[in-house]
């Protein structure tokens, strides 16, 4: 326990990436220089399993599992009413989950296209959700409790707390509002949705053309700032409790009895994080897909206003005209008055 507390020491420690292996499962000559954000060393990119590639990995494999399951337990059996009920709490916390992003996110947002697009968007939301949770685990300092090898503290770990993996989660919403726009609007609507101004009057072009750039830098830019957003908040709830923890062996240093009451003090404060930790991570992963969502519909929903227009006045004009013959004076017949 002692190491733990030393390894507070430093809280970057914590969130950084970390080989958990020596050798490199392989590597590629890239010529001269360093680039450590590649991983690049004397020339040579070198490939290591990391505990943050780890964690992506087992992300993914729980959501895959744990919808098996909970799949199993919400289809038809039996017959009547009953055979139509899911079954188990925990079928139906993640039932209740997937109807609030169908029916609260992603509806009021791309309207009849929901369906069509709703098992991208969950995927998103729960990858990124299990992904946010599981850093929570406390796993490498399990795995040291029971096995005392201090290179087993390195496992576990927040995977969107790496920026790599929020770049592609990124990259990868930015091309469905690409391939989506196109597939729902057409390529020439799609494209001349960056440029309202359009392109059929020459003097136009001074600005249409600055304008239609801005407008993909700033579509660029949206998805830039998900994986920033994501990557930031998740990062700084991690550096926030290891530098809580760092305050105990601070305190030591001065004297005992001072670290005996820091450590009450953070251990406080340290569940009380712990559990805004909790909320931020089912927060992100709401936030992530909420904007993703609200980024293809401004692309997919070429008449959104329309639509919305069309949905507080359900009625159709047939329906319209058979109300205004009905209200009309002449069909309203008056109260009788027993005054006169």
């Amino acid at each position: 326990m002692n190491l733990l507390i030393a390894a507070a020491d430093n809280p970057v420690t914590h969130v950084v990436p970390h080989a958990l292996h020596e050798e490199p499962i392989f590597s590629v000559a890239t010529g001269g220089g360093d680039i450590p954000a590649l991983n690049i060393y004397d020339g040579a990119y070198s490939f290591f399993i990391t505990n943050h590639l780890m964690m992506t990995a087992v992300s993914a494999i729980c959501v895959v599992v744990v919808f098996w399951l909970v799949s199993r337990r919400v289809r038809v059996k039996g017959e009547g009413l009953s055979a139509y009920q899911t079954r188990g709490r925990v079928a139906q916390l993640f039932e209740t989950m997937c109807t609030f992003i169908r029916d609260e996110v992603v509806r009021p947002n791309l309207h009849e296209k929901t369906d069509k697009y709703i098992y991208y968007i969950w995927t998103i939301f729960f990858f990124v959700l299990f992904a946010n949770v599981l850093g929570l685990i406390p796993i490498g300092s399990i795995m040291y409790l029971i096995t005392g090898n201090a290179h087993d503290l390195h496992y576990g770990g927040t995977a969107t707390g790496n920026l790599s993996l929020n770049v592609i989660l990124a990259v990868g919403s930015f091309i469905a509002i690409i391939y989506i726009g196109i597939k729902e609007t057409g390529a020439k609507a799609f494209f001349s949705h960056f440029n309202p101004i359009g392109w059929d009057d020459p003097k136009m072009l001074a600005i249409g053309i600055p304008l239609y750039v801005l407008e993909w830098v700033g579509l660029f830019i949206k998805c830039v700032v998900l994986a920033m957003r994501l990557f930031g908040t998740m990062m700084a709830g991690h550096l926030v409790i290891a530098a809580f923890i760092g305050l105990i062996f601070m305190a030591v240093k001065v004297s005992l009895g001072l670290g005996y009451g820091v450590q009450l003090a953070v251990i406080g404060g340290g569940i009380v994080l712990t559990l805004l930790e909790l909320f931020i991570c089912f927060l992100q992963a709401f936030i992530f897909t909420f904007l993703t969502v609200l980024f293809i519909s401004q692309v997919a929903t070429h008449h959104g206003h329309d639509d919305h227009h069309e949905d507080e006045h359900p009625f159709s004009d047939e329906n319209q005209m058979d109300m205004d013959k009905i209200m009309s004076p002449e069909r309203i017949t008056p109260m009788h008055n027993p005054a006169g």
